[in-house]
């Protein structure tokens, strides 16, 4: 029954993130309807439903975005009605996967599916990258100069690498018999985070195989000598990749004189209105209506999210919100040192600190499903 039930929201993460770059409301409802339908089999088919403090915390952003709903505290419902279905889907995916998760043969099944889909999309962000000139599967017209395999936004597209990248790597060190397959698997993923030029995303990524590698060295996870081959392979294939892709540009972003300027004073708007209304914030979903108020500078370009989620949080949900995502920041930790695989799910709440890849709901809900896979391990280790 829990393979089934990790194949429905396998694919219902892998047509999210494949429609995720298309207009309109749909490919998000998608998303919802699949996570709501397999929590629905999860109750119907009376299953224990577990995820501790990480499960109390989702929950409890579910619950006070209704108490913002219902009670008068948020500033535009139609907004906040909204992210209470984005939390609600997003807690739905947290717990279908660490019931799905729970034996861990389905688990290492359904974290393969994660592992070759990422693989694949990496390859396609690379070359649609090149030859579809801002074309969706050379297909789709998108308005951008160039395009992300199914994402529009190049910091969306590097976290979903940063998700998947240590997924790989970590594939490649414990599979002796394929281990080739998984260092050029995770060489492709390291070319892809260079070819979305966002510089978090390539510094996230190197920092993503080094700790890796420190901790598989010190662990005395594989022995030192093949530990050392597949590092220099690893190295060699990535680097080689990358400089087919071109890393100049991302280097020449490293070098910009103010590269955080605008993120600066945006952080410095929303903290102004995080002040404002410390305790209840302004209702969630809301930060783009009250930033006109509170902004600081006008460069003629509408501003639709802080560049920092953190910050967002705050002002949306005030300090109790802001609590509970870092209760679930904690608690992701260890875990995700444990098994070295999960390792993307705190990287991707140090990129939110400069960033709002949470923001996209296909990538939120591979986001969480990779929690409650390591909910699921971190109950059974």
């Amino acid at each position: 029954m829990n393979r089934g039930l990790a194949s429905l929201i396998l694919a219902v993460l892998v047509v999210g993130i494949l429609t995720c770059w298309a207009p309109g409301y749909w490919p998000v409802a998608l998303v919802q309807v699949g996570a709501f339908v397999s929590l629905g089999w999860v109750l119907v088919t009376r299953q224990r439903i577990s995820g501790g403090w990480a499960a109390v915390a989702l929950i409890g952003t579910v619950a006070l975005g209704l108490g913002q709903l219902f009670g008068g505290g948020t500033v535009y419902r139609f907004e906040t009605g909204k992210a209470v279905l984005y939390w609600a889907a997003n807690a739905s995916v947290f717990l279908v996967a660490r019931v799905a998760c729970t034996a861990a043969l389905t688990r290492n099944r359904f974290l393969r599916g994660l592992l070759w889909f990422g693989s694949l999309v990496s390859l396609l962000v690379v070359v649609q990258y090149f030859t579809s000139q801002g074309k969706v599967f050379w297909m789709f017209a998108s308005g951008e100069e160039q395009v992300l395999g199914p994402f529009l936004y190049k910091n969306q597209c590097a976290a979903f690498i940063e998700l998947m990248f240590p997924l790989v790597v970590y594939q490649s060190l414990v599979d002796d018999r394929d281990s080739l397959l998984y260092i050029s698997m995770a060489a492709t993923m390291f070319a892809a985070a260079i070819t979305t030029v966002s510089r978090a995303g390539a510094v996230l990524v190197i920092g993503e195989l080094l700790l890796i590698i420190l901790i598989a060295w010190r662990r005395g996870l594989i022995p030192r000598p093949s530990l050392r081959r597949r590092l220099i392979w690893t190295a060699g294939f990535s680097l080689a990749l990358a400089a087919v892709v071109g890393w100049q540009v991302t280097l020449e972003k490293f070098r910009e004189p103010e590269p955080y300027r605008v993120r600066h004073e945006l952080l410095l708007s929303s903290i102004a209105m995080a002040a404002d209304r410390p305790l209840t914030g302004f209702g969630l979903g809301t930060w783009p209506v009250v930033y006109p108020a509170f902004a600081r500078f006008d460069n003629r370009l509408a501003a639709n999210h802080a560049h920092n989620d953190w910050a967002e949080w705050a002002v949306e949900g005030g300090v109790p919100f802001l609590a509970l995502l870092g209760m679930l920041a904690l608690w992701s930790i260890r875990p995700a040192l444990d098994s070295l695989w999960g390792l993307g799910v705190p990287v991707i709440f140090v990129h939110s600190l400069v960033d709002y890849p949470l923001r996209e709901p296909a990538l939120a809900a591979v986001f969480f499903a990779m929690m409650g896979a390591l909910a699921a391990r971190s109950n059974k280790a």
